[in-house]
């Protein structure tokens, strides 16, 4: 009985486009809202270019209304609005999984399935991890250039015990809520460190919610779903770890994906394995992930997109639209 091969259940263009929507199915960043996928943006990510500007208008100057009166003299000044620009950047990733022939065969009864399952989970994973970075890079941004008006810090590294003032706590989210001041209701999904998530359990402060069908149950916290995941920031210290929570309203980052000149490819190496056989599945993306209000400034960038390192950096960001208008806010504790 032969062995079923990769290019026996895979016809590259339609597993691609299978990907693309498993991977944002996958993703609990893309179902809370908080990443919302933009045909504008999907169509600079299928451009030519590294780095796009996106322009938009900023709100009218919110100055007192003038008086009216009859004197033919006196003419009203008018105002004028002012247009600001947000840079995006082109990611363009890839990644290969190799398979010896001799292990036998592709398993599962739907080989197609079994694959693509498994490649979208891998890029849902990283893609969140790519957003992660930059959210790493705004933080260190807005502490460098905007007095840290985005983040609430408790966290110390002092020696152990750990007061509870530093923890994770209601007054803490509140507080990182009002650093939106009137528009903290845009706030509506929490993600952190499973044990940041432990302590609230602790605290007995940990609800549950379904979805609008009744069907999916929710965690939430203060009104917010509650999202885990041990890629936030841990940053371990000399006495205790500091660790990073993250607020988002919906719309907080733009999403756009474009395709690479051959997205899939299978490659066979029959000599390896003394001539058993070696078969590799390569999978490349293009996309924009772009946190709303800021301008990526391509300062350090040493390849043709940056990396998650290269994105951790305060030097490559720039906020541009007023804080209230950016639907994060930071949380830093030490559980």
């Amino acid at each position: 009985m032969a062995d079923t091969r990769l290019t026996d259940v895979i016809e590259p263009a339609v597993f691609e486009d299978y990907v693309s929507v498993l991977t944002t199915e996958l993703s609990e960043l893309w179902t809370s809202g908080m990443v919302v996928t933009d045909p504008r943006v999907s169509a600079l990510a299928m451009g030519k270019g590294k780095t796009f500007n996106m322009p938009f208008f900023n709100d009218l100057t919110q100055t007192e209304s003038t008086v009216g009166s009859d004197d033919p003299g006196s003419s009203l000044a008018p105002d004028k609005i002012d247009a600001g620009e947000q840079v995006s950047v082109k990611h363009m990733r890839n990644r290969g999984w190799s398979s010896m022939d001799i292990l036998g065969s592709v398993i599962g009864e739907d080989p197609m399935t079994e694959i693509a399952g498994k490649v979208a989970g891998y890029w849902a994973r990283d893609m969140q991890a790519t957003l992660i970075a930059s959210l790493i890079g705004i933080e260190a941004d807005n502490a460098a250039n905007d007095s840290s008006d985005m983040i609430i810090d408790v966290a110390t590294d002092a020696v152990l015990p750990i007061d509870p003032a530093e923890k994770i706590s209601g007054d803490v989210v509140i507080d990182g809520l009002q650093t939106m001041g009137d528009h903290k209701s845009r706030l509506t999904v929490i993600i952190m460190h499973s044990a940041v998530h432990a302590e609230l359990e602790k605290q007995q402060l940990i609800t549950f919610i379904r979805d609008a069908d009744n069907n999916v149950l929710f965690e939430v916290y203060l009104g917010k779903r509650v999202i885990i995941d041990d890629g936030v920031p841990v940053v371990s210290g000399v006495n205790r770890p500091t660790y990073t929570t993250y607020m988002f309203g919906p719309g907080a980052f733009a999403f756009g994906e474009g395709r690479q000149r051959i997205p899939v490819e299978i490659d066979r190496n029959p000599e390896q394995g003394d001539g058993s056989g070696n078969e590799i599945l390569y999978n490349r993306k293009q996309f924009i992930l772009h946190p709303f209000g800021f301008a990526f400034l391509n300062a350090g960038v040493v390849g043709t997109s940056p990396t998650n390192a290269e994105l951790n950096a305060a030097t490559e960001w720039n906020r541009v639209l007023d804080r209230k208008l950016i639907n994060v806010a930071i949380i830093k504790t030490n559980g």
